[in-house]
């Protein structure tokens, strides 16, 4: 049983790493599963049916740390207590600003103790339950995961597969007002492009231009051969691009010849790799 996640600092360089090819026939990615229950005995007995999942890497945290260990580890699966303080004021993950929300399993003593969250749960299951019951959960939550996986990978190559080319084509300058100033920006000098509401900051060495346009807009308009949306609110140049830094569990990152180093956002390594297959043959 491993103890809570050690997440990386978003600032490191990381280490480089080396991985085998991979195939149809790979093993599919580990699942990562966080613990939070109150009940001692109820905590060992879900572990101890939790090692007998190989493709499980399971993490146990204490109450107060259930939402931090979520958004820092973005965990597939949450096993969590009723009683949980997060869980008896909420409705949904998506109500307490986690988002894509993990999949949960809710457990309680009693029927009575079903808060507004176990609605949203894929399962729910009333203590004590038999090692029968706990694997049906299991299950479910499996192909929720699968079923999650397998259309965030389809999203990503299409996406990478079904664009468009603009009437003009893509740009390859973006203008600028700084007060009393109008900068041509070129998209070649561009380290990663930052999205922040109705506006976009452009880091550019060591200066940063803040250029009134969404990061949708701009998507849309620069070449995604050269431009890769790693996250909802960042989007780098591949030609500044060290490395993709690709755990097998925990958080990714990709680090930039600059130092700086972004979140990936959650979608399998491998799915990451065919779309950068996709971008290197448009």
């Amino acid at each position: 049983m491993s103890s809570a996640a050690r997440i990386a600092d978003p600032v490191r360089s990381f280490p480089e790493t080396r991985e085998t090819e991979t195939s149809a026939s790979a093993p599919s990615l580990p699942i990562r599963v966080l613990v939070s229950e109150r009940d001692v005995v109820t905590r060992m007995f879900i572990c101890a049916l939790l090692e007998r999942e190989s493709e499980m890497m399971v993490t146990c945290v204490e109450d107060s740390k259930l939402l931090s260990s979520i958004q820092e580890s973005a965990p597939d699966l949450v096993i969590v207590d009723v009683h949980a303080s997060a869980v008896r004021r909420a409705s949904s993950w998506g109500s307490l600003g986690i988002k894509p929300a993990p999949a949960t399993i809710v457990t309680a003593y009693h029927p009575s103790a079903v808060s507004a969250f176990a609605s949203t749960a894929i399962d729910f299951l009333v203590k004590p339950f038999d090692p029968e019951r706990f694997e049906a959960a299991l299950d479910l939550a499996k192909s929720e995961i699968a079923r999650e996986r397998a259309k965030s990978e389809s999203d990503h190559v299409l996406s990478a597969q079904q664009v468009d080319v603009p009437p003009a084509g893509w740009l390859d300058r973006l203008v600028v007002e700084s007060e009393h100033r109008i900068l041509l920006v070129r998209a070649d000098d561009i380290d990663w492009i930052q999205s922040s509401g109705d506006y976009v900051r452009l880091h550019v060495g060591s200066a940063c231009h803040i250029l009134r346009r969404t990061m949708k807009e701009l998507q849309v308009l620069l070449d995604p051969k050269r431009f890769l949306r790693v996250h909802r609110s960042a989007m780098v140049n591949l030609d500044r691009v060290k490395e993709f830094y690709l755990p097998p569990t925990g958080n990714m990152f990709v680090t930039l010849n600059t130092g700086v180093s972004l979140p990936l956002r959650r979608h399998s390594r491998f799915s990451l790799r065919r779309l950068l297959k996709n971008i290197s043959q448009l």
